[in-house]
């Protein structure tokens, strides 16, 4: 269990440091404005921008899903299959 716990705590960390850094680039209109990162993403104007736009997501879909698979989805699964052979053998 603790295997699973390390990979979903670092897919979290990878996925809030990439979010972090491209959100800060691309959703932050100023540094005294009152919501930064949050912000609705503006019009790519080139493809290098929309690359980074798409990887701000993927980043924070990363943070998100990756400790619900490894700490939730995972486990529950393990279950699941453990229950079944132990009613098959029975």
């Amino acid at each position: 269990m603790a295997d699973e716990f390390m990979k979903g705590l670092s897919l979290s960390m990878v996925g809030a440091l990439g979010w972090f850094i491209f959100a800060g680039w691309y959703r932050t209109p100023e540094y005294y404005a009152i919501q930064q990162l949050t912000v609705q993403a503006p019009e790519p104007n080139n493809v290098y921008q929309a690359i980074g736009i798409f990887a701000s997501d993927a980043f924070l879909w990363l943070m998100i899903l990756g400790p619900v698979t490894y700490w939730i989805l995972i486990p529950i699964f393990r279950e699941l299959r453990r229950s079944m052979t132990e009613e098959a053998s029975s």
